[in-house]
């Protein structure tokens, strides 16, 4: 008679034929459910792969050019191509991943500068400037603003009034017109303009691109309130010279004001792509806008611009549009104490204690702060 041999717990005890038996069940069972759980993870990876919102956040880190979606990817063809160096600008180019026979944008972690709803930006370079380009490449169609307008003069400078109308022979893209306006204006602290054009498949936008800026947004906290009144004076001043030449930028979040922390926190403002052009004041100013929307920047001042100046200045504005540059203004051309005393007291003490400004030409406005 065969003798079974036990395995042994406090309560039971188990014979070694059925322990066997189920050490390889267990076995089988553990090897199955790997095999389950790898496959589970490849289709997870291949859904991901093929997402577009997955694959635009992968880009920054250099994993973009594999993700193989068609809508992330930005064939160029010979038109492309062509008028790109007819326009003196060079990029970065690849095979594309669906199609090798087709050539696409480069977007790997050293191309890519940001991707949006409607398109997405890369670095460049041209011949024709000395400073690294932003190029962006917005896919037709597009549902972003075209505003139309007329050129006049030696230089085909933009005809302000037929722009204010909407009006003229000519069209481009909101921003760029935007951007080719300040430009030639000659206002400081934005992006430069540099051309715009458009091919059978993409609105062309070339501009500055910013070197070792970083967004307020990132780094407010970070700041001294000595730092956030330099930037802040910087940026009214912006403000106000964007007004002077009737360009409202609708959209002055933090993450538009950009900061330059090794240059003196020098600052310049971004996106014009929903920027207004007028010269009444009808609905609303850039200076408005700078003293509304950005929240966490007017909250930091409250707590040292004492006096409550910002919320009496604010209030103003709301009533009269364009008052704060006016009082700048103002403040700057007094010849003497008396013409100062005359200005009201919140725009007085402000301008006396916390934000100083002159101009330059009698023209630009110039935060006159130092660090």
């Amino acid at each position: 008679m065969a003798h079974l041999m036990f395995f042994y717990s406090p309560d039971t005890a188990v014979p070694l034929s059925v322990g066997r038996v189920m050490h390889s069940n267990i076995y089988i069972l553990f090897i199955l459910l790997q095999i389950f759980v790898n496959k589970t993870f490849s289709d997870i990876y291949k859904i991901q792969s093929n997402n577009i919102n997955y694959c635009t956040k992968l880009t920054k880190k250099d994993l973009g050019s594999s993700c193989i979606d068609k809508n992330l990817e930005y064939p160029l063809s010979s038109e492309d191509i062509d008028l790109l160096k007819k326009n003196s600008l060079s990029i970065k180019t690849q095979t594309c991943v669906s199609n090798p026979s087709l050539t696409c944008l480069n977007i790997d972690h050293k191309s890519l500068i940001g991707a949006g709803t409607y398109g997405l930006v890369v670095r460049g370079q041209s011949k024709s400037v000395q400073f690294p380009l932003a190029i962006k490449f917005i896919k037709l169609p597009t549902k972003l603003d075209t505003v139309s307008f007329n050129t006049i003069g030696r230089y085909n400078r933009i005809d302000l009034n037929s722009l204010i109308e909407n009006k003229g022979t000519e069209k481009g893209l909101r921003e760029a017109i935007a951007l080719r306006l300040i430009n030639e204006y000659e206002l400081p602290s934005i992006p430069k303009y540099v051309t715009y054009f458009e091919t059978s498949s993409y609105r062309i936008l070339a501009m500055e691109y910013l070197e070792n800026y970083e967004e307020l947004s990132k780094i407010i906290d970070k700041l001294s309130s000595k730092d956030l009144l330099f930037i802040s004076c910087q940026t009214a001043a912006i403000v106000c010279n964007l007004d002077q030449i009737g360009i409202s930028h609708d959209d002055m979040h933090e993450r538009n004001i950009l900061i330059n922390r090794k240059n003196n926190n020098k600052v310049n403002l971004i996106d014009f792509g929903g920027a207004h052009f007028n010269n009444k004041h009808e609905h609303f100013t850039s200076t408005s806008n700078f003293l509304k929307q950005p929240i966490n920047l007017l909250g930091h001042l409250k707590r040292f611009v004492k006096e409550d100046l910002i919320d009496n200045i604010q209030s103003q504005e709301k009533k009269d549009l364009g008052r704060f540059c006016l009082m700048m203004k103002t403040f700057i051309s007094s010849k003497n104490d008396t013409e100062k005393e005359a200005i009201p007291y919140y725009y007085r003490i402000l301008f006396e204690k916390y934000w100083k400004f002159n101009q330059i030409n009698k023209k630009l406005f110039k935060c006159a702060l130092t660090k």
